[in-house]
This record gives C-alpha cells, structure tokens and sequence, in this order.
C-alpha cells in the first residue's frame, strides 16, 4: 500500500509538489474576522453575530452589551453593502450569514431601497444603562432612519431627585420600560 503512495507521489506535477503550504492562519475564507473575543470560542461567536444580525433586520431595534453591539455594527453595516450591490454573490454571501429566508428578502428589498443614496453609517450604537445584575455597559443597536413605532417618552420639565449615571431602577424614573419604544 505505501508503495502505491509513493509511486503517486513520484508521478505529482514538480510545481504542486513544491507549492509552499500557508499557515492554517492565513487561509481563512470567511467574510470578517472578529476584533474581539467576547469570551466565546470561535463557532460560538460567529452563531451569536449571525443571530444578532438576523434579529437586527428583523427589529431595527436590539439591546445588548457595549462589546457585543460594535462588532455588530462592523458585521450588519457590511450585510447593508452585500445588499446594496445587489448580484447573485453578494447575496449568497448574505445568505450564508444571516438565518432566515425572509430577512434576506427584507434586507435586499426594504434595506437596499432605504440606503440607496448613503455612503455607509447604516447603524448606530446609543449607550444605555448598565445592567442591574452585573453592571455591565449596555447599548442600543439601530438601524439608522427606521421609521418609529411609538413616540418616547417626553422629557419631564422640572428636575427629578434621580441622580444621573446611577444604575438599576432609581435611575429609570418612574419605572418606565426601555422596551416601550420598541412596541413590545
């Protein structure tokens, strides 16, 4: 058997014999790489951002951590693109991220028509409270120009007895849900 091996690697062409092998590094295919590690392992990573960059189309509105939402932006501002170049590559690209058929038909359609003129800039991040539990930063994920579904909340005119920067419930003021814009 070892000798049948070797008589097929005699007969290989000299040129693919003496190809140099690049490091397992640099052959990576994917579409991005990711800045941050988030205390994931690589697969676990890249299925949180492919359901998070689902959800976003879907929502044009999600909360998460401060790290989460910038490497979310890096990867729905570059769905946005695929959208807007609009050929078979680019949207068996997008295919491959994001997970439902109808939120590729919504980002090729509703997004492509909504971004035409824009350069780029398609999402921004809003800083929000920090987390009750563990006090981490957190934002808001939004598509820009997203027409709204509620009104906020208005301003109150006097000054509450909340001090700002305060986490947890004293710093919301009257309980009010983060969510109620969103239309939950």
């Amino acid at each position: 058997m070892f000798g049948a091996l070797r008589r097929l690697a005699s007969l290989a062409p000299p040129a693919l014999a003496t190809a140099p092998r690049l490091p397992a590094q640099q052959q990576w295919r994917g579409i991005m790489k990711f800045r941050r590690r988030l205390g994931r392992g690589y697969s676990h990573r890249w299925a949180m951002m492919r359901n998070m960059v689902t959800s976003l189309i879907e929502h044009e509105r999600i909360k998460t951590g401060l790290a989460k939402a910038k490497e979310l932006v890096r990867l729905s501002d570059r769905m946005v693109t695929l959208a807007k170049q609009g050929d078979e590559s680019a949207y068996r690209k997008a295919c491959r991220i994001i997970k439902t058929k109808e939120m590729v038909t919504k980002l090729f359609t509703v997004f492509r028509a909504r971004y035409e003129a824009r350069q780029g800039g398609y999402t921004r991040v809003l800083k929000t409270y920090p987390r009750i539990g563990d006090g981490a930063e957190m934002a808001f994920v939004e598509m820009i120009d997203r027409p709204m579904k509620r009104q906020p909340w208005p301003l109150p005119e006097q000054p509450s007895s909340v001090y700002p920067g305060r986490g947890g419930r004293k710093w919301r003021g009257g309980r009010r849900d983060m969510g109620d814009e969103i239309g939950r």
